[in-house]
């Protein structure tokens, strides 16, 4: 009976043994699968291919307790160093260490361990490599004779995306024992945990590269047909570039600042990916705008510069005077007078149908007097020198749009909004239409189209309308206006800042921080 009872101990004991063993591996193993689970969507959520390459090769060392790990990308018939760890020799390199890795791909052959795994597809758990002979170890080795350190356990595992196609290797080295510390062989039960991180991992970086691509090709897409609208004129060629350099340029020294009413404001890498694609965008409604409207350089031109006929007309009344006065019609005198009053009204008309004149009073009261002009030929039928068209344009204040030809150019915004707002913009860009609809607002409600004040105007939009109008003024492609310098510009954009049209302490970042004095603008920006 007692050596029953020492028996049943005994096997109790055992068994209690046994329990708690299965237990604890329970527990590690539902461990493992939770981290598997949290690191899964950690990599579905990471859109940085850097940042997963390096949570890839940092989890599969804290999974299986390596020493040193090592992520190759394939690029064609070689690998690609992405990662280098090593703790031993507490070396970080590649990803976004900013140290990059010295050493040459390794070529895809199967007398490598690598190459073979990347070829093959297979996993691969080497206890030695010293006492292997499966492989060629000879760079391994060579790198332990140079560095002095002792590359022994090898866990190698393919990267397979959802096509299950390899575009990648993870290699571990050495396992520790969490103990001691002693190097140890890897547990052939990680090679599934592995194998299954490396995958997820593989869809992440897929997923992210086809975003990447996605994004790349969209980015590109808006430039061609942001340059091929500016492109229809020759007069407006860059202008969408430089109002992206400018825009881009102005956010990122606001984000420099800490003082005045921005000082809190800051743009991430995603919120200046999206002003750079809205100020891209911006002109985009300019694709209905007629060309007449936006080349026109002069206040008469149509289809053609209508001031020829014009001036046709004066020399046909001045013929026609001549001759009067040469029938006896017209006596010397008056046919004098009326050549001088001829020659008085060609050189005003001349230089009133440039862009750059603003008429003032005295102007406007000769152009009135040469609208009413009238002149009875040898016929004895009236003759006139401008026509009620022709006076309309004579009398624009400024540039050299009428009333209606300006409403039709004022309409590209509200074409802009309405063709943006129709786009699917990703999450990234979903202000893109608010930011590029709006760079012709002002701050005090006067601006179009829907005439936003003050804070309803977004902050994209009051930044590129500084950028805009700068470039508007300084270009040196325009027909209607000769380029501005820096100075000349900020003195009409200040005037316009104490009316309450621009904003005022944007501006002066855009003043003080001089983005506007270097080359930068000639290339212009589009980077994601």
């Amino acid at each position: 009976m007692e050596n029953r009872s020492i028996y049943d101990q005994r096997l109790t004991e055992m068994l209690d043994k046994v329990a708690d063993e299965i237990k604890n591996y329970s527990i590690s193993f539902i461990s493992h699968i939770k981290k598997l689970a949290e690191i899964g969507i950690s990599l579905t959520s990471e859109k940085n291919i850097t940042k997963i390459l390096e949570m890839i090769v940092e989890e599969a060392k804290n999974f299986t307790n390596a020493d040193a790990g090592t992520l190759y990308s394939v690029s064609g018939d070689r690998l690609i160093f992405e990662i280098l760890y090593n703790d031993t020799l507490g070396i970080k390199q590649g990803g976004t260490t900013g140290t990059p890795i010295k050493l040459p791909p390794v070529p895809i052959h199967e007398q490598n361990v690598s190459g073979y795994v990347a070829k093959k597809g297979e996993i691969i758990n080497i206890p030695d490599v010293y006492k292997d002979n499966s492989f060629d170890f000879t760079g391994p080795k060579k790198y332990d004779a140079q560095t002095g350190y002792r590359s022994r356990s090898f866990l190698v595992v393919p990267l397979r995306d959802h096509e299950n196609t390899i575009i990648g290797v993870l290699q571990l080295i050495n396992a520790k024992n969490k103990d001691t510390g002693e190097v140890i062989p890897f547990a052939p039960e990680y090679e599934d945990i592995i194998y299954s991180l490396a995958s997820q991992a593989a869809v992440a970086i897929t997923n992210a590269q086809l975003i990447k691509d996605i994004e790349q090709m969209l980015n590109s897409f808006v430039k061609v047909m942001a340059t091929a609208i500016d492109e229809r004129t020759p007069y407006n060629r860059d202008h969408t570039a430089r109002v992206a350099c400018y825009t881009v340029a102005l956010a990122s020294r606001i984000n420099e600042i800490s003082e005045g009413k921005y000082k809190d404001l800051y743009f991430t890498e995603e919120k200046l990916a999206e002003l750079n694609m809205a100020a891209w965008l911006h002109d985009v409604g300019k694709v209905t705008t007629p060309d007449i409207v936006m080349d026109k350089s002069t206040k008469l031109e149509c289809k053609m510069d209508r001031l020829e006929l014009i001036l046709q007309r004066i020399e046909l009344l001045r013929k026609d005077c001549s001759l009067q006065e040469l029938s006896g019609t017209l006596d010397e005198k008056k046919a004098k007078e009326m050549l001088e009053r001829l020659s008085r009204y060609e050189d005003f008309l001349i230089k009133a149908n440039q862009p750059a004149e603003s008429l003032n009073k005295s102007d406007l009261a000769l152009l009135d007097e040469i609208r009413a002009f009238r002149f009875k030929d040898h016929m004895g039928i009236p003759r006139q020198v401008i026509t009620e068209e022709e006076y309309t344009n004579l009398s624009i204040p400024r540039g050299t749009l009428n009333p209606e030809e300006r409403a039709i150019m004022e309409n590209h915004v509200l074409v802009t909004e309405k063709l943006l707002t129709n786009m699917p913009f990703i999450k990234k860009y979903k202000n893109v239409p608010e930011i590029a609809s709006s760079h012709h607002e002002k701050i005090d409600g006067s601006g179009y189209p829907h005439h936003l004040k003050g804070e309803e105007i977004p902050i994209g939009g009051k930044i590129m309308a500084i950028a805009d109008f700068f470039d508007a003024l300084t270009a040196s492609d325009r027909p209607y206006k000769k380029a501005m310098t820096p100075d000349q510009a900020f003195e009409i954009l200040e005037k316009s800042a104490e009316r309450g049209e621009v904003d005022k302490e944007l501006l002066q970042i855009f003043r003080d921080s001089k983005i506007y004095a270097t080359d930068t603008h000639k290339k212009g920006v589009f980077e994601t």
